[in-house]
This record gives structure tokens, C-alpha cells and sequence, in this order.
């Protein structure tokens, strides 16, 4: 019993030091944006020698443009991931419980998901994607944005909900259909409330994978008004310097919400990736 609970500090106490390194590069942009513009080019990992945190993040916010950063990041971020949340649902709901119907339709979804999953395994073509959005004259718009996001990010929530899917009993359903419930209303009504552990999970990834993207942004949006937060850095990048207390701030303001909506939802993320693990 006494050997057990060694064991156990001592895995507590590399789980702590694990933690601090993971904490180390945040705490290193946190304090480097509270510097002067040269004692921020050094990159070290002391408390400023004069704390200019007000006049470095009200710089921050008026050259930018943090807010209207924000509300870019916002509309393109929300609009997505329901979009890639709405169509997963239905996409892996087809997937999981149309199969089970047939032996033809079981061949179909299987070639079907094997499909969709190609989506997380080929690299997106720039030439090709730029080209279809100038056939639809969606370059340069959010809504083209939107699109390559849920055409990237489709496979990977399909793939975590046909896990979940696999595990809800066949006799569900058939209960659900002998007291005269449709298609639609058995999926919004019996099992869209049992998917909330893995639709959450879904939530936080892919609003952090579509967040902190700014490949895409920087390809399709040309107009600097329409750019998201992390393309606000390359505003304190000039010719010949860069101003790494800015950068930092900006940085950091970049990374919060993401942080915020990790840490209140790490423990859906665990419960949605495992809850498909017995039959998935």
C-alpha cells in the first residue's frame, strides 16, 4: 500500500513538471509582452525591468485592428463549425446506422466512409481549390473560406462520430420506429441528445483547428479587413524590424479564447474521444 501511493506522488509530480514545461512558452509570450520593444528581442524568460503592459496592448488593440480581428474570427468560426458539426451528424448517422439495413447498403457506407476518410489523409491543392473558387467566384469571401474549412475538417468529425455511433444499440432504433417515428425525427429527436459528449468534443477541436488557422485566411482572403486574429501579428512586422512586444500581445490575445475553451472542455474532449473506443 505504501509502495502504491510513492507511485502514485511520484507520477503526480512528473505530471506537475510536464504541465510547466507545457506552460513555459505561454508564460514566455505572457511576460514578453509587458516589455519594451528591446528588451522583448532578447527572448528571455525574466519579469520586465519596466512594465509597459497598458500602452503595449492599447497599441495592440488601435494598430491590429484587434476587434474587428475578432469578429472576423468569430463569424468565420462559428459559421464553420456548425456547418462541419451539422454535416458530420448526418454524414456518419448515414454511415453508422444505414449499413446495418442491407447487405447492399452496408457495402455502399463502407466505400462511402473509406471515402470520406481520404479527406484527412490527401493534402488540399492549392491550384485546384483556387481555381474552383474563382469558377464560383468565391474568392476573396468568407463564404469561400468556410467551404475549403468544412471540406478539410468534414472527414475528421466523421470519423469521431461513426466511433460514437457504432456503440448506440440497433434497438434503439427499432423501438423508436415500431411507435411510429420517422427518419427525421428518430435523429433530432432519440439521437441527437445521446451524442452531446462526442459533439462537444468535435466542437472544441475543430473551433481550435479553424481558430488558430491562418494558411487559409492569408490564401483566400486578400483584403487585410477580412483577416482573423492570427494574422493580426504581421501588422507589427516591418522592413527591417519587428516589434516583439506587440507580436507577443497580439499572441497572446490570439491564443486566449482557445485556451479558455480547452481548459472548460478538456474533460468532454477525453469522455467524447474514448466513449466510441469499445466498438468503434
Amino acid at each position: 500500500m505504501r509502495q502504491e501511493r510513492i507511485k502514485q506522488v511520484i507520477l503526480e509530480i512528473v505530471l506537475w513538471f510536464g504541465t510547466a514545461l507545457v506552460f513555459i512558452p505561454y508564460l514566455l509570450v505572457l511576460l514578453t509582452s509587458f516589455k519594451t520593444s528591446r528588451e522583448a528581442g532578447q527572448f528571455r524568460l525574466t519579469l520586465p525591468t519596466e512594465w509597459h503592459a497598458i500602452n503595449n496592448y492599447r497599441t495592440v488593440f488601435e494598430r491590429g485592428d484587434i476587434l474587428l480581428g475578432f469578429w472576423n474570427s468569430i463569424v468565420i468560426t462559428t459559421i464553420s463549425v456548425a456547418v462541419i458539426l451539422f454535416a458530420s451528424m448526418l454524414l456518419s448517422y448515414y454511415i453508422g446506422r444505414a449499413g446495418n439495413m442491407s447487405r447492399r447498403h452496408k457495402q455502399f457506407t463502407g466505400w462511402l466512409y473509406i471515402f470520406t476518410l481520404l479527406g484527412m489523409t490527401a493534402p488540399i491543392s492549392l491550384v485546384t481549390t483556387f481555381q474552383l473558387l474563382s469558377r464560383l467566384n468565391l474568392i476573396g469571401t468568407k463564404l469561400g473560406v468556410i467551404c475549403i474549412y468544412a471540406g478539410m475538417l468534414i472527414p475528421f468529425a466523421t470519423f469521431i462520430f461513426v466511433g460514437f455511433f457504432k456503440t448506440i444499440p440497433r434497438e434503439l432504433d427499432e423501438a423508436a420506429v415500431i411507435d411510429g417515428c420517422g427518419p427525421v425525427r428518430l435523429f433530432f429527436v432519440i439521437i441527437m441528445p445521446l451524442l452531446k459528449p462526442v459533439t462537444f468534443t468535435c466542437f472544441i477541436l475543430v473551433f481550435m483547428a479553424v481558430w488558430n488557422d491562418a494558411q487559409t485566411i492569408l490564401f483566400f482572403l486578400g483584403n487585410s479587413k477580412d483577416w482573423t486574429m492570427p494574422l493580426t501579428i504581421y501588422k507589427f512586422f516591418g522592413y527591417y524590424r519587428a516589434e516583439w512586444n506587440l507580436i507577443f500581445g497580439s499572441v497572446f490575445l490570439t491564443t486566449l479564447p482557445v485556451l479558455i475553451v480547452y481548459l472548460f472542455g478538456q474533460k468532454y474532449i477525453i469522455e467524447g474521444m474514448t466513449s466510441g473506443s469499445v466498438k468503434g
